[in-house]
């Protein structure tokens, strides 16, 4: 049932952007496939899934990003467990455990901001090129 996925499922942004990805496949590829004896499984693992690569990669990252991020959706759902929270989430309870002191809160913003920033720097080329092979049409 649609209603009870998370909302990160079913983003509308990513299914999108992946559609618009996949449309600058050209067919002639799958064509040649076909021709070639491939069968639709095939052709989808073998022709097509390579091609959309930085599309999804792009997608991951943006749900990646989404997920990490998440305020509201464990404050709704787990705000009883504090092993199953998000780091965002966590990072607003340290604020107001310790009596907002800054050099802590701004450690520990640092610590929760790093991974993000790792992610983002080794997945760079994937992520612009799957968002600037979008809107090409060819």
């Amino acid at each position: 049932m649609a209603a009870d996925r998370p909302d990160g499922v079913r983003d509308a942004f990513s299914v999108f952007l992946l559609r618009q990805f996949l449309m600058t496949i050209p067919n002639e590829y799958v064509d040649a496939a076909k021709v070639d004896g491939c069968g639709d499984l095939r052709t989808l693992v073998r022709v097509v899934l390579p091609m959309a690569r930085p599309g999804i990669a792009a997608v991951a990252l943006f749900q990646f990003f989404y997920a990490w991020n998440d305020y509201f959706g464990p404050q709704i759902y787990a705000s009883e467990n504090p092993g199953a929270w998000t780091l965002s989430y966590g990072l607003e309870s340290f604020k107001g455990a310790h009596h907002t002191d800054w050099n802590l809160t701004m450690a520990a913003t640092v610590l929760v901001m790093a991974p993000v920033i790792l992610v983002f720097f080794f997945a760079q080329k994937a992520f612009v090129e799957g968002v600037t092979l979008t809107g090409v049409k060819g």
